[in-house]
């Protein structure tokens, strides 16, 4: 019945389930939304706690452009992202 309920407003998944989004600009921003915490912040590493894991965005003179409680841009040579 809620998924019902849910199709019927057409509100896209990722919003009903409060997953974490990533959007990438090119290879040297990713926009990240509805995360939790920022767990480790260097140059060469930056890991989120999301909602039900971890992401890991490793490269080079990383920094963090601007956050607020709901998303966050980071910048700098993105060379790899992960998740735990």
């Amino acid at each position: 019945m809620k998924h019902s309920f849910l199709a019927a407003l057409s509100l896209p998944q990722d919003v009903v389930s409060g997953e974490t989004l990533l959007t990438f600009i090119g290879k040297h921003t990713v926009k990240i939304e509805n995360y939790r915490s920022i767990l480790i912040y260097t140059d060469e590493k930056i890991r989120i706690q999301a909602k039900r894991y971890k992401v890991n965005v490793v490269g080079k003179r990383l920094c963090i452009r601007y956050y607020d409680k709901d998303e966050m841009e980071i910048c700098g040579k993105i060379e790899a992202v992960n998740f735990e």
